[in-house]
Parts: C-alpha cells; sequence; structure tokens
C-alpha cells in the first residue's frame, strides 16, 4: 500500500477563498508546485479533496469542477516539469443550504466528514495510517483524523484543533512531512582522550582533525552529527549507533595520527595509541 498527502484545494494549492469553477482563474499558491514536487519525488500519491458546495449553489456545474482540475493539473505539470503530479481529484458538490435540489443535503464526503479520503484509499490501495492531510480550513484537519491520518493546518496553531501540526504554507508543510517520515538513526558517541600536554584548541590542530573526520564521514558515508570539544577531549556523534561510531573513531584516531606525526608533533597524538 502507498502512503498518499491529501491535499485540500482552495487556499491550500491555489488562490480562492470561495467557490471556483472557472479553470481560467487558476492560479497556484507560491511555493505550491515545488512542495508537491518534493513530496511526489518522495514516493507520495497526491490526492486533491475539495468541497465545491458552488455546485450546490447553483454557481457552475460539475463539468466546470472538472475542467478546473484539469487546468489544475496542466499548471502544476508545466511548474514542476513532471509527467504527472496530482494522482486523483475527488471533490464533493453537496451543501445542506445549496439551492439546487439533486444537490441540496449533508453527504459523507463532504468535509469535515473523511468520505472523499477514505474513497481514494479504497480506490487507490492508500495507507490511511502512513498518509497525510493538508489545508487551511479546520474541517480539513478533522477530516484527516476521522480518516487516521495524521493532519497539518496551514494558518496560525491552536489548542483546539485537530490538527497534529501547523504550517505558514504548503511548502513548510512538505517540510515538516519530510522530518516526521524520515527513518530515525540511533546516534553512536565515541570520545578520544589527546595526550595531556595536548592542547586540541589549538587553530591547526583542531582544523586538522575537524577535516579529516569530515573527510572520513564523506568517503564512508557516514552521518556525522557533530563534534564536541574540550582541553583534552573530542566526542564525536554519528548516526547509526555505538558500533558504527566506535570504528568511525578508530579510524579518526589512525588519521589524525599521521597528520600529527607528518607535522612535526612528538609523540602520540592521543592517550593510549
Amino acid at each position: 500500500m502507498r502512503r498518499a498527502v491529501f491535499l485540500d484545494r482552495d487556499g491550500t494549492v491555489i488562490h480562492n477563498d470561495g467557490d471556483l469553477g472557472d479553470p481560467d482563474a487558476v492560479k497556484l499558491l507560491p511555493g505550491a508546485a515545488e512542495a508537491m514536487r518534493h513530496l511526489r519525488q518522495a514516493g507520495y500519491a497526491l490526492v486533491v479533496v475539495t468541497n465545491q458546495g458552488g455546485v450546490a449553489r447553483g454557481k457552475y456545474d460539475e463539468a466546470a469542477v472538472h475542467a478546473t482540475h484539469e487546468r489544475l493539473e496542466q499548471v502544476l505539470r508545466r511548474a514542476t516539469g513532471l509527467h504527472a503530479v496530482v494522482d486523483a481529484f475527488y471533490f464533493c458538490p453537496f451543501h445542506p443550504e445549496g439551492t439546487v435540489e439533486r444537490y441540496c443535503r449533508e453527504h459523507p464526503w463532504r468535509k469535515p466528514a473523511p468520505g472523499m479520503l477514505l474513497e481514494a484509499a479504497r480506490e487507490h490501495a492508500l495507507d490511511l495510517g502512513a498518509s497525510w492531510m493538508i489545508g487551511d480550513q479546520e474541517r480539513d484537519a478533522q477530516a484527516g483524523a476521522s480518516a487516521g491520518c495524521r493532519s497539518i493546518l496551514i494558518g496560525a496553531p491552536s489548542a483546539a484543533s485537530d490538527a497534529d501540526f501547523f504550517a505558514h504554507d504548503l511548502a513548510e508543510a512538505a517540510l515538516r512531512i519530510a522530518h516526521e517520515d524520515t527513518p530515525k538513526v540511533a546516534a553512536g558517541m565515541v570520545t578520544l582522550h589527546a595526550r595531556p600536554d595536548v592542547d586540541l584548541h589549538a587553530p591547526a590542530l583542531r582544523a586538522a582533525i575537524t577535516t579529516a573526520a569530515e573527510g572520513l564521514a564523506e568517503r564512508t558515508g557516514v552521518r556525522l552529527r557533530g563534534l564536541d570539544w574540550n582541553t583534552h577531549g573530542l566526542t564525536a556523534t554519528v548516526e547509526g549507533g555505538e558500533i558504527i561510531a566506535l570504528g568511525f573513531a578508530a579510524e579518526l584516531r589512525r588519521t589524525t595520527e599521521r597528520w600529527w606525526r607528518a607535522h612535526g608533533g612528538s609523540g602520540p597524538l592521543w592517550a593510549g595509541a
């Protein structure tokens, strides 16, 4: 099953505070295309789920909504350079206060109900528990929560909201998703102790050790989280746990010992060497 990001349309992807059934009025919000490109390239299905009560109010018909979505996809493809951006569009034309009789009722697809998300999950084999809902209205967060998704609300944080996170715009929401869904790797820490008469704060020595550590990380593919210094000790923190950290430290010790001796160091650099 594939994970997905469900997107509200108006006020989240495109400029529009009300009903929109005019393809010529489609205008992307700043950063929206880039955010959607990153999400799609990260493997998420992108599904637009939007209430379109304008159909129920007689402002436009369902054909106009489809045409608007076709235009939106065209605009997104041009902006992202991708062959396809949105995997599926779902919309709810019903509204209990509508003026067109056939649409004048409540419906399980109308957010805050989760109907559109549930139907999309069924039709496209989406894993709701691994998916996200992004929107600019509280009903979007409520629909996501009801469907079992995590949600991000675009707007000011509110303790009363059902949203899991808040973001300034879609671009920031995409960054949050990337951060939350990045596998958390265990960190390992190991300390190298210099000989008592060696000052690790000496600029040339410190620069050489830092360069050696960064070069070693690049060559081996180990992610170096940080180097913490004191007068006679250096603690390296790397991803991958303690065994990876011990191996990293052993190689760093050998590399820096060679540099130390090549630059006139008397005796070993590290204690116990």
